[in-house]
């Protein structure tokens, strides 16, 4: 699995998943910042320009997990998970396969029920269908990227993103999506014996706020709320600074 990381002689590792047709720029602010514990972030394969040989056919959504819970047990560090939108539902369904995981962060994401209860979980928006559509026109992919932003200047970095992606990976998430792939993500993260972190963008466009409440209130003390003004579907990206202060003291807390 391709990756960027920092170097630290801290003990504790920080790894962070990337959403559908991202890449692991969107934490380079993490990647980059004065950070006492190790960072490390993943191309998902068939993301960012990423060798895709060895690709599978059907069942991404399995591939994706066995590489990630491959490669995170095999730095044997304490480990904190950060994802974002696809990389948030990866992060949820590997948490429990993940050996000395600390903390679970999240973003963009609302852990869905089986089957997927896209109807309670999100807010219906047109535009963002494109993330599932294997070759979406240039227009749409633009309209797209400036609907998951609140900035309209962080657009272009999606449209980047996108276009460097395998468009194929869009076409097999969505069929893994239709199919049902993915496991009751919501009972997973409601009973993670750890401490739970949910980044909320508020503006995201794409998360029901009150199902994300609710999810909170049957974690009880075990999961928190971070609400984040000006910000989209992407707050590493979008609010790089109080990102970089949010996950500096997440990881204080549970390394």
């Amino acid at each position: 699995m391709i990756f960027k990381e920092n170097f630290s002689t801290q003990k504790g590792t920080i790894v962070c998943i990337h959403g559908n047709s991202s890449s692991l720029n969107v934490f380079n602010s993490l990647l980059n910042a004065d950070i006492e514990h190790r960072v490390i972030a993943v191309d998902l394969p068939g993301h960012n320009n990423a060798a895709t040989t060895e690709l599978p056919t059907e069942n991404l959504y399995d591939f994706y997990k066995s590489e990630l819970i491959q490669f995170i047990n095999a730095l044997e560090d304490s480990i904190i998970l950060i994802g974002n939108s696809l990389g948030g539902h990866l992060a949820v369904e590997i948490a429990p396969s993940i050996n000395q995981l600390k903390g679970l962060v999240i973003m963009g994401t609302p852990p869905v029920k089986s089957p997927i209860n896209f109807e309670e979980a999100f807010i219906p928006m047109e535009a963002l269908n494109t993330f599932l559509q294997e070759n979406p026109s240039g227009t749409a992919i633009k309209e797209a990227a400036n609907v998951a932003v609140y900035n309209k200047t962080n657009a272009e970095a999606i449209v980047k993103d996108f276009n460097s992606c395998n468009p194929k990976i869009r076409a097999l998430i969505a069929a893994d999506i239709m199919g049902n792939k993915l496991s009751d993500e919501y009972t997973i993260f409601k009973t993670l014996p750890i401490k739970k972190y949910i980044l909320k963008g508020m503006q995201d466009p794409t998360v029901n706020p009150n199902y994300l409440a609710q999810l909170q209130q049957e974690c009880k003390t075990t999961c928190e709320i971070v609400e984040i003004n000006q910000c989209g579907h992407y707050p590493s990206l979008e609010q790089p600074e109080l990102f970089v202060q949010i996950i500096q003291n997440i990881a204080k807390t549970n390394f």
